[in-house]
């Protein structure tokens, strides 16, 4: 377990000063790097043993919106071992109170062939904190009818990471990018789920598609070059300003 403390800087923010989703998951995808490294599972290490953690599953729900210049502390545990499956949480906090939580979901996976390992399999044991807090339920499918396509994007340089593939964080602004009106002033974001179905690599296209949902928005996209799909996602907003 670790917290740690991060001003909101404006250039982490929509013009309405809220704080992105995508931005957020950068704290929390380097919190969670601090804290394996703590323990001494750093990713030399995991490098080492051709193995690396990949994110299947997101779910990020702000109780109130983040503002700019706010000072937010990030808590994160790894809190369960379900099969191969390694259940993160993340409680998030101005002052005392929670103001934002995500619950992820992570395996293991060969870093040459992309295989998935057994948490039994690999060189480290993980302590699983089981503790009782609030929990982002993120579906094991999400779908809508009536999906219009968008926008092509490719993947450009600056969207990978370590991991030679369009990092995490970053399919949060596809998916909010390809929200037909959303412009960062008229709404701010309650909540995003994603759920990542394939990597998409440095060169390939992405077909991303939606469609209304309710209060929110479906945001999927097909990997065109692979020919497999890339992601699923829904955007709920609090009410419209």
């Amino acid at each position: 377990m670790l917290e740690k403390s991060y001003v909101i800087a404006g250039g982490d923010v929509y013009p309405s000063g809220d704080l992105r989703p995508s931005a957020l998951m950068k704290y929390m995808q380097q919190i969670a790097r601090e804290d394996c490294d703590a323990l001494g599972c750093t990713y030399a290490f995991m490098r080492d043993n051709n193995t690396v953690f990949v994110l299947t599953k997101t779910g990020l729900e702000f109780f109130r919106p983040i503002k700019a210049g706010e000072t937010v502390t990030v808590r994160t545990l790894n809190n369960d071992i379900d099969g191969i499956i390694f259940d993160r949480e993340y409680e998030i906090f101005v002052g005392d109170i929670e103001v934002a939580h995500a619950s992820t979901f992570w395996v293991l996976i060969r870093y040459d062939t992309r295989t998935l390992v057994r948490p039994k399999d690999f060189p480290f044991e993980f302590t699983s904190y089981h503790k009782d807090c609030y929990a982002v339920e993120v579906p094991r499918r999400i779908s809508a009818d009536g999906l219009t396509v968008t926008e092509e994007r490719r993947v450009r340089v600056s969207d990978l990471d370590e991991n030679n593939h369009l990092n995490n964080c970053v399919y949060a602004d596809i998916a909010l990018d390809s929200v037909d009106g959303f412009d960062g002033l008229n709404a701010s974001v309650k909540a995003i789920k994603m759920i990542f179905r394939h990597e998409a690599r440095l060169g390939d296209r992405l077909e991303v598609l939606s469609a209304a949902n309710g209060d929110g928005v479906i945001v999927t996209a097909v990997n065109k070059t692979s020919g497999k799909p890339c992601f699923e996602s829904e955007v709920t907003f609090f009410s419209a300003r």
